[in-house]
């Protein structure tokens, strides 16, 4: 790990835009205002941007008001960022051009080492994790906000410690940011288990979407995008929710699908047996881990579900 490339930029620069990938989750919200305040606590000058808003269910990180998508002038001296395989998966234009120096910390495998300087790392279980590792490197003295938001993004993109890439070095730092002070119970409330009304009436309608295909081996959900502003929901109301796509017995790729009148994403998992981020990657923008991956096609939802589920039951022959 290039810690040493990673300190001498950050010491050479004075203002840094912290920027990551769109459909925030808590994985980017976590590591983004931990390198807030570590790049703060240095006397930086510190902007982060993101093409989507954050979610509420992560309003109750300390800081989190400084997450804004409302797009900054620029130029900065750094472009930061974080969680994310390539530049197409910001959403955003002219991230090459908006700074002098790009520096580029992921987690995924797919990542295309487009920084000037790539702290990429696939065996970490977040983004968040190689961010505690850099911190525990340069001996920060992190507070109980900055544990907070580095669990969250341990916590979520471990599908709650669910997930295969739960191991005993990931445990180990969650302990670590527990003794710290992360409310570990409080944020699982946060994030898990507090839904607004609208909210779990949203979650209602996609589970009445549920279905099952290719004899009980793949199992769709559907989200169409105009049912969030119908209910008065919020797109994080439906976060995680494709995580249950794979839970049934006998299923081993699952998907959550959310379509626009021209658009339709899809948030796939698997029970590992097949690779989803490999299928991901196959569509222009998409990419992701082997158990959880994401991908947009330009095809109106009708076109684009069965051509998906076409490809899917190829790969399970």
């Amino acid at each position: 790990m290039i810690w040493s490339e990673l300190t001498s930029v950050i010491a050479d620069n004075r203002s840094f835009l912290i920027s990551s990938h769109t459909s925030i989750d808590g994985d980017c919200a976590g590591s983004e205002l931990a390198m807030l305040w570590h790049l703060k606590s240095l006397g930086k000058n510190v902007t982060v941007y993101n093409h989507d808003a954050l979610p509420p269910k992560f309003a109750f990180l300390k800081n989190a008001g400084e997450l804004t998508d409302i797009r900054p002038q620029g130029p900065f001296d750094a472009l930061m960022v974080l969680d994310c395989s390539n530049t197409q998966r910001l959403g955003w234009e002219g991230a090459e051009n908006i700074a002098r120096t790009i520096i580029n910390i992921d987690h995924h495998r797919d990542n295309i080492n487009f920084g000037n300087v790539n702290i990429v790392r696939s065996t970490a279980s977040a983004t968040g994790q190689i961010i505690y590792d850099y911190l525990s490197h340069v001996k920060a003295d992190i507070p109980a906000e900055v544990a907070d938001a580095l669990y969250t993004a341990i916590l979520t993109d471990t599908g709650g410690f669910r997930f295969s890439n739960t191991n005993g070095s990931v445990l180990a730092v969650c302990s670590d940011l527990c003794e710290r002070g992360a409310d570990c119970s409080g944020i699982y409330e946060k994030v898990y288990a507090s839904f607004s009304p609208n909210g779990l009436m949203l979650q209602s309608r996609i589970w009445s979407t549920l279905a099952f295909h290719n004899n009980g081996t793949i199992c769709t959900m559907e989200m169409p995008y105009s049912l969030i502003d119908e209910l008065g929901a919020t797109g994080g109301d439906s976060e995680g929710m494709s995580d249950f796509t794979i839970m049934a017995t006998g299923v081993e790729i699952g998907m959550l699908i959310k379509y626009g009148p021209e658009q339709t994403h899809f948030s796939l998992r698997s029970n590992g047996r097949v690779d989803v981020g490999k299928i991901a990657k196959k569509i222009e923008g998409g990419g992701g881990h082997g158990s959880a991956a994401g991908c947009t096609m330009s095809l109106p939802f009708a076109q684009a579900k069965p051509l998906m589920l076409e490809i899917l039951s190829r790969e399970l022959g």
